[in-house]
């Protein structure tokens, strides 16, 4: 079986859904050796900015010389992204041998009992969690992947938690209340770790400290522990003031938006509790690393003459802090090209961006929870009242949008799967294809 054909067999896993619950995940790990048991690792739950807290914390340790595992989710192109070592993702040759091998295990458990058989993010999450053993890496970065509590990363025994932004989000798992969410999100807390949150909001903020009043675990929250000052945001970029553990005075990173200060900030307080446990991390690396992250799909400027943005944010928090950053950096009003999964609250997402839009495109990426763009298209007429149209095809919705810019420029956004779809037909427009290729 060669790669295609092994990627599509473990896309098929998708069919059993999200089931939440640490059984199957534990089990199944018991079977091949336990690997997450030699893992030393930072796990990093959050609704918003995780998955940029991770990029920044793996690239300072990079700088470090160490060997860094990346675990995050979903993937833009290539289900490779989402499992690397120092920037490189896994090779086709070993997700296929180790795949093979694993699927073996979980087909065992699950003849054995139905109820065991493992979603695919469990079966990726025990591919990723072999790989990096065997790879013998240094220290493990890994992305929850919904939740906290019952997500199948948590099977970790973190040296640092953290939980960045919180949001209503995946409410028929989670809770309908942003205290429930919180209780989900601490889940991952564990004694004997150090918890780092930039959650600001005190209704969340009483949730995390609770469990760890409860496990005894010292808790470094920003604006307290540590803060970023003297923020200034422009298309090239965030510079910014840290204090904390350590100080520093204008610090950069590529990253766009004074949220990314926060998630920056996040990430030098990981760096600074794990200086303590013998990974002492220089102040110079510090700031190296930021600069050299990289976090595609997310606010990222991929052309200012004309201006193309494409954001994977997808839900109302996300959104409108994309809102507010891109209006601070006087880029709109924007076309918008917008597309959104079946389960996420469009109706707030349009509100969002209707003030910042004079067209908005709806569109659906090719992933099966994609909400139907007549559906979308339904929804921004009823909350836009500027020019609006229906393009199924994502790839000619990009092409609409460029052609037809109305405002300062483009951006694509609403849906991670959408900016990845965007990401290849950007690339495929620079190398010279056609839409009819695409379709061919």
């Amino acid at each position: 079986m060669d790669y295609l054909e092994f990627t599509s067999w473990m896309f098929g896993l998708e069919r059993f859904g999200i089931k939440l619950g640490l059984d199957n995940i534990t089990e199944f790990l018991s079977r091949i050796g336990n690997p997450h048991k030699q893992l030393k690792s930072v796990h990093v739950t959050g609704t918003n900015g995780k998955g940029s807290v991770c990029a920044f914390t793996e690239r300072i340790l990079r700088e470090h010389d160490l060997r860094v595992g990346l675990y995050t989710s979903p993937h833009l192109v290539d289900f490779r992204e989402r499992i690397m070592i120092n920037g490189r993702i896994i090779s086709e040759k070993d997700v296929v041998r180790l795949g093979t091998e694993l699927r073996a295990v979980m087909e065992e458990m699950s003849q054995e009992n139905g109820e065991k058989q493992l979603t695919f993010f469990e079966f990726t999450t025990g591919l990723a969690f072999k790989y990096f053993a065997e790879k013998n890496i240094d220290l493990l970065v890994a992305e929850v992947g919904m939740g906290g509590r019952l997500d199948a990363t948590n099977v970790l025994s973190p040296y640092v938690s953290a939980i960045t932004r919180i949001g209503l989000e995946h409410t028929n798992y989670l809770g309908n209340t942003i205290q429930d969410i919180a209780r989900e999100k601490a889940g991952i807390i564990k004694t004997g770790s150090t918890v780092v949150t930039c959650e600001r909001a005190p209704e969340a903020l009483t949730v995390i400290a609770s469990v760890c009043d409860k496990k005894k675990v010292v808790l470094r929250r920003i604006g307290n522990d540590f803060n970023v000052g003297e923020v200034e945001q422009t298309l090239r970029g965030t510079t910014f003031d840290y204090s904390g553990n350590r100080s520093f005075r204008g610090l950069r990173t590529r990253l766009i938006g004074g949220h990314q200060a926060e998630n920056a900030a996040t990430a030098i307080a990981i760096i600074e509790d794990l200086s303590k446990r013998s990974f002492f991390v220089t102040d110079e690396e510090i700031r190296k690393g930021l600069m050299a992250t990289r976090w595609p799909g997310r606010l990222d400027v991929v052309s200012k003459k004309p201006l193309v943005i494409f954001d994977g944010s997808h839900n109302p928090d996300g959104i409108s802090t994309t809102v507010k950053t891109l209006k601070e950096l006087n880029a709109t009003p924007l076309t918008y090209v917008l597309g959104c999964m079946d389960d996420k609250d469009a109706d707030s997402i349009v509100k969002a961006l209707s003030p910042t839009a004079t067209m908005i495109i709806s569109t659906q990426a090719k992933y099966k929870r994609a909400l139907p763009s007549k559906s979308l298209e339904l929804v921004v007429k009823n909350h836009f009242s500027g020019e609006s149209i229906e393009v199924n095809d994502a790839w000619v919705a990009f092409e609409r949008g460029i052609e037809h810019i109305a405002g300062k420029g483009l951006c694509v956004i609403g849906s991670l799967y959408l900016v990845g779809e965007a990401i290849q037909w950007w690339q495929s427009r620079k190398d010279g294809a056609t839409i009819a290729s695409h379709k061919v």
